[in-house]
């Protein structure tokens, strides 16, 4: 049940190589662990990896680019029409069905060319940009999306490898504490409960580490969703989580350039081109059809040419309901786009707050609370050694400590997270 005295001699030497491990650990931001092979992935090699490999980013895209095709032929006219036929035939009589008797009867052939408008033509074109431009406006959403979706998983891996190691740093203290619990009993002063509770409290951190391990692991498997073959590699250096651009999130002009809004400036044109459409629709399209007619052997042939105009006559009926329609589309979408533009602010501002307020306590934890309780684990284990102080007073102070480190991660958990909102909430330069 008790440790031997070599045991306590070797843990004074793992007690100094875990207090360096646990500084250089907050200083660096992250080490990688002892486990994992290969170059360290580097944020930005992380995010630029995701984002070519993402199939949401593929697919949009692919949509860019049909899209993008279909500008052009928006604006032509249609497709010419082959016009065959027979015109005039006998169904009665002596020439029933017979097509070269009858003076009338004539074998034709034509081409017929629509003509629509060329305002229409233009609106059409138009309407095709806009779609256009909203699939540019999505891809650039998605883009950012898995930017931010990837820099949480990559910084939920690099708060999981520190949270680790500040779990790993506590083993000295836990040793120190167990050997000083053995050396009370030698010296006559200690009781067997408290060797027993200083055991208990090395076993509890052993069972807290294998849960941070599986938390870790867990991280990295989240992490292989964007990088299935790098999410193994070590992790490198973190950004610098306490620089983002923020600022002027009141501003209606900075809050339109929000990832999530940027595609309704779009789908606004698109829709006012539709009502542009369907008013135009009460202006008339015309035809131009020319044909070619054999009557027989000793018939003169013929040519045709006939134009065609449509009448909207019916507008009340029939475009004017179509132009209320689009119409109610259009304040549709801009109501949608004010509502957005409330609740992405409302967000941004929040996420500000919980940044600020992140910066401020991870600087607190790294300067003053995490070194006062290490302190105060070894004011407390220096008081029991002496005979002093209790071994009560010693686990309060480690468990203090233990709890002091978590919480610590926590912050920066919510720093990392809130950063990579603010970071990837606008396109680079807004």
């Amino acid at each position: 049940m008790f440790v031997s005295s070599s045991y306590c001699q070797s843990a004074l030497a793992r007690r100094f190589w875990s207090k360096f491990v646990l500084f250089s650990s907050l200083a660096l931001a992250h080490v990688a662990t002892a486990s994992s092979t290969g170059q360290p992935l580097d944020f930005r090699e992380a995010i630029a990896r995701a984002e070519l490999d993402a199939p949401g980013v593929t697919a949009r895209a692919a949509a860019v680019s049909a899209a993008s095709a279909r500008v052009g032929p928006a604006g032509e006219l249609p497709d010419p029409e082959l016009l065959v036929g027979i015109d005039n035939l006998p169904v009665t009589g002596s020439d029933a069905f017979e097509w070269n008797r009858d003076f009338m009867t004539m074998r034709k052939i034509g081409v017929m060319q629509a003509l629509p408008r060329r305002e229409k033509r233009a609106l059409r074109r138009e309407r095709a940009e806009a779609d256009s431009a909203k699939e540019r406006a999505l891809l650039l959403t998605t883009q950012l999306s898995t930017r931010e979706s990837v820099a949480r998983a990559w910084t939920t891996v690099a708060n999981a490898e520190r949270r680790l190691v500040l779990g790993l740093s506590m083993r000295a203290q836990a040793d120190a504490m167990v050997c000083a619990a053995t050396a009370a009993i030698s010296a006559g002063r200690g009781s067997t409960a408290d060797a027993i509770a200083a055991q208990q409290a090395r076993v509890a951190l052993e069972d807290r580490i294998a849960a941070i391990q599986l938390a870790r692991d867990r991280a990295r498997i989240a992490l292989a969703r964007w990088l299935p073959n790098d999410a193994e590699r070590p992790i490198g250096k973190s950004p610098n989580w306490r620089e983002v651009p923020v600022g002027g999130l009141s501003d209606p002009d900075r809050i339109a350039a929000h990832r999530e809004l940027h595609a309704y400036e779009a789908i606004a044109r698109a829709a006012r081109t539709d009502i542009a459409l369907a008013r135009a629709e009460k202006r008339s399209d015309w035809s131009v059809e020319l044909a070619y007619a054999d009557r027989g052997p000793h018939l003169s042939s013929m040519l045709s040419v006939q134009f065609r105009v449509g009448l909207p006559l019916f507008a009340a009926s029939r475009q004017d309901p179509l132009i209320a329609a689009n119409e109610a589309v259009l304040l549709q979408i801009e109501s949608e786009r004010e509502a957005a533009a409330r609740e992405h602010r409302a967000e941004l501002v929040q996420m500000e707050a919980i940044w600020r307020a992140s910066v401020d306590r991870a600087d607190r934890y790294e300067q003053q609370l995490l070194p006062l309780g290490d302190e105060r684990i070894e004011a407390a284990l220096a008081s029991y050694r002496g005979g002093s102080g209790a071994l009560q007073d010693v686990l309060t102070a480690f468990d203090a400590a233990i709890e002091q480190r978590l919480a610590y991660i926590d912050v920066m958990d919510s720093l990392g997270e809130s950063w990579a909102a603010l970071r990837f909430a606008f396109p680079e330069g807004n």
